[in-house]
């Protein structure tokens, strides 16, 4: 019975999922000098932003970042991701950070921005192809200052695939290896690395979530997961957004922090993300590394939990 299901499973993980081949449908990316952008013929899928993005005028400059995905669409064209909200200006549509960390005896939170301890850089492309690149970051301790310091050096390996359902998905593959003989450790705490932050009118009252675990979004935070998605209304279509963590990240299946409902009031949109350092802390030792990949689905329909586990069954290649 078990080989049975187990054929099943591959047969429809076989007609679901897809690459990028040469077709009407292949994967295109322009540079603008700016941003990378990827496209499905000519819809934009996503823009890869490699210079530096200020905050809108008037507001503190310190809240300023490269290397993010941004807008992230879906194929009839809704933007799916938030950049540099108001009320968190330090988050940047589909990003990854560390937030509590201790490095040389100090403590660094490179997500938090306004607290001037660290951020992070874009520095090069290794590669640049049609169906996706490999960049370089700088994980920057007291930038902009006399005691600057890289801490560590991220490869961001991102590809881009299709599929049988109306949509494509993103391999995000990150690596994070010391810059110097000096180890960091990142801290227990409630948020880092990857994160999202979905479009502005998805709420609780447009928008639904669920886990691997059969969890809403008002009970998932500090649960543990497999996969999780948000989906609901994108202008006059349907829409979700799919992340599937893969079980060769650390602590997996990996925590999760989400905001719940009451937690950015009055506009009560979503910002979710895989915290593997959540519940326990990591240090990254001289000669080590750590590497995190997700599959990440954007779609133009809902799905339910049956097809998210079909989605979720993937190998990195």
């Amino acid at each position: 019975m078990k080989t049975a299901i187990f054929s099943i499973g591959v047969f429809l993980i076989s007609l679901f999922l897809g690459s990028c081949q040469p077709s009407e449908t292949s994967c295109s990316v322009v540079d603008t000098g700016k941003t990378l952008d990827y496209k499905i013929g000519d819809k934009l899928l996503f823009s890869y932003n490699y210079t530096t993005v200020y905050p809108a005028s008037g507001v503190d400059s310190v809240y300023k970042r490269s290397g993010f995905i941004h807008p992230l669409k879906t194929l009839g064209g809704e933007v799916m991701t938030n950049c540099s909200p108001a009320d968190h200006y330090h988050h940047f549509g589909l990003w990854y950070a560390w937030t509590k960390t201790t490095f040389e005896g100090n403590e660094i939170d490179f997500w938090n921005l306004h607290k001037k301890q660290g951020t992070v850089r874009f520095r090069n492309f290794e590669h640049v192809s049609d169906n996706g690149f490999v960049a370089t970051l700088d994980h920057v301790v007291y930038p902009d200052s006399p005691a600057e310091k890289v801490a560590m050096n991220e490869r961001l390996e991102i590809n881009i695939g299709t599929t049988s359902l109306p949509g494509y998905y993103i391999d995000y593959h990150t690596t994070i290896r010391l810059a110097s003989p000096s180890p960091i450790t990142m801290e227990a705490y409630r948020y880092g690395g990857i994160c999202i932050r979905t479009r502005a009118d998805w709420n609780d009252q447009t928008a639904e979530m669920l886990t691997s675990e059969g969890l809403s979004r008002d009970e998932a935070d500090g649960s543990r997961a497999r996969w999780c998605y948000y989906q609901g209304k994108a202008g006059n279509e349907k829409a979700c957004i799919l992340i599937v963590a893969s079980p060769s990240n650390l602590n997996y299946p990996e925590p999760l922090r989400v905001w719940d409902k009451t937690v950015n009031k009055p506009a009560g949109d979503v910002m979710w993300n895989f915290s593997p350092t959540k519940q326990k802390a990591f240090t990254l030792e001289p000669g080590k590394e750590l590497s995190l990949s997700y599959r990440i689905y954007v779609l133009d329909k809902n799905i339910n939990a049956t097809t998210a586990e079909v989605l979720s069954d993937f190998e990195r290649d």
